[in-house]
């Protein structure tokens, strides 16, 4: 059985191709090989096997061992083990005779001169002895390693295939092979530099993580963005049937029961078939192609991004791992939002152009501030606005507080109606070394009934959108300045009914 070495994979977000190669040694003619070091996980199915031209294949198949294949690979190893244990054994009765046989007071006829020869020969035997029994015991931890590593590999599949070579030679060989134990998760890292940078670095990383049973040992790493357990069929459609709803007739609850009863097993039996033919569904043929080794590379393809890691990697399996795949600078605004209405908090915020977001909907990244770790955002941009802010956290050298100064409720008898007249006041102050652009949020409410009417009374000069009512405020403050705002407005209502904002 010939050894196998993983020289690359291609890991997706689940389920990754292992390519090993190896060099064999061919006979003249037909000769089955057997290939070992696919894991527990190889797909049969995906075998695909590569032979330079001129030599012909046939026959590629996934095969395990049998249990007598298993004793007789493990035969010659179990063999070495018996007899080290032997031999260690010699060596400890040795040490023990040793020392058993320099106690002369049950001895006789021993002479003065054998005594002191053998004293002084006993030191020297004694330290020999236990690096010997040292030794082979770092022999014999070796050999219980190695007695379970064959022990494994006995366990795990190989490979056999027929090949005729057209003359005797060393031919090199590649196998590929799907595995579905191992995936990578993209992780997020947003770096804000200083607030006049006018930038943003967004690092993007990979998680690697494999249980493939095999280690994978100085290997050339590609990532893709897709996955290929997903399926990659186009949905049909079928006709939608428009009927008239039936209420259910009322019945006895015996009748009912009975009922249920009745419809419960053609029910069953529709999920059953249903589920059937699920599993009985092709699943979509995986295309494979060659990847070019190239340092650092991302290839945006038609259907989904790769990404040529550089140099060589070990993934252990069991064990995953962190990379790094790119960074990329998006110019930015710097500024402080802040919504007082719904927090007293302000938050520093990069506004970005959502185009720049576009892989980034529904993640979280983690947010560094000049290299500080601040915590984590949830990041969901609303691809049909231009911009988003972003949100860098919460930012406490800038204040915000917002009082409700009036709430003064009247009835106005020749219209029938009741009035409410609001007047709130936001303050906003900075303790920055430095300005700093604020942009503040609040809102007038809005109302599509004719009976309610809403007037704009004081927005310090803020704009307002006619739609939503929503109110911004953006400006420059200086440090150590506190700049107070202004909202104010009327609602309107007839005094018969009873007003509610939501």
């Amino acid at each position: 059985m010939t050894d196998t070495r993983i020289t690359s994979v291609s890991v997706y977000r689940s389920g990754c191709i292992v390519t090993r190669t190896a060099e064999l040694t061919l006979e003249q003619g037909l000769q089955t090989v057997k290939l070992c070091g696919p894991g527990p996980g190889a797909d049969p199915q995906s075998l695909r096997l590569s032979v330079p031209e001129g030599v012909q294949g046939a026959n590629v198949q996934m095969e395990y061992l049998t249990e007598e294949q298993k004793e007789e690979a493990l035969k010659e190893l179990a063999r070495k083990k018996d007899k080290l244990v032997r031999t260690i054994r010699a060596v400890e009765e040795q040490t023990v005779l040793w020392k058993k046989n320099a106690d002369f007071s049950a001895k006789e006829n021993v002479s003065l001169q054998e005594m002191t020869v053998f004293l002084e020969q006993l030191p020297a035997r004694l330290e020999a002895l236990e690096e010997q029994h040292e030794a082979l015991l770092e022999e014999q931890e070796a050999l219980e390693k190695e007695w379970e590593r064959l022990s494994r590999q006995t366990e795990l599949p190989y490979v056999s295939v027929d090949l005729t070579a057209p003359a005797p030679g060393r031919y090199p060989i590649e196998l590929r092979y799907q595995d579905s134990a191992a995936s990578w998760a993209p992780t997020y890292e947003l770096h804000a530099q200083d607030e006049e940078s006018g930038r943003l670095l967004l690092r993007l990383r990979a998680r690697i993580a494999q249980d493939t049973g095999e280690d994978w040992k100085q290997a050339a790493l590609t990532l893709f963005s897709g996955d290929p357990s997903v399926s990659g069929t186009i949905p049909v459609l079928y006709p939608a049937r428009l009927h008239f709803y039936e209420p259910p007739r009322m019945m006895a609850k015996g009748m009912m029961a009975g009922a249920a009863r009745m419809n419960a097993a053609p029910m069953a039996m529709a999920a059953e078939e249903a589920v059937l033919m699920d599993d009985a569904a092709p699943a979509p043929a995986l295309k494979m192609s060659q990847v070019m080794a190239d340092s650092g590379r991302t290839v945006r393809g038609d259907t989904m991004t790769e990404y040529e890691l550089t140099g060589r990697w070990d993934v252990r399996d069991g064990q995953s791992i962190l990379c790094d795949l790119r960074t990329d600078e998006i110019p930015c605004r710097y500024q402080v939002v802040a919504v007082p209405k719904r927090s007293a908090s302000c938050f520093l915020s990069a506004e970005v152009k959502t185009a720049d977001l576009e892989e980034m909907q529904g993640v979280e990244a983690a947010v560094y501030l000049k290299g500080a770790f601040a915590g984590s955002v949830w990041l969901e941009p609303d691809m049909t606005e231009d911009t988003y802010d972003l949100s860098l956290g919460k930012d406490e050298t800038v204040t915000v507080k917002r009082t409700q100064k009036k709430k003064y409720t009247s009835t106005v008898l020749l219209k029938g109606q009741k009035k409410t007249e609001y007047e709130y006041e936001i303050s906003v102050s900075s303790r920055k070394p430095k300005a700093c652009q604020v942009l503040i949020r609040d809102q007038v409410p809005v109302t599509e009934e004719k009976s309610i009417q809403v007037e704009t009374l004081n927005l310090s000069g803020g704009e307002r959108e006619e739609d939503t009512g929503l109110v911004k405020w953006n400006f420059s403050l200086a440090p150590g300045e506190t700049r107070q705002l202004t909202l104010a407005y009327t609602t309107a209502w007839p005094k018969d009914k009873q007003l509610q904002e939501g």
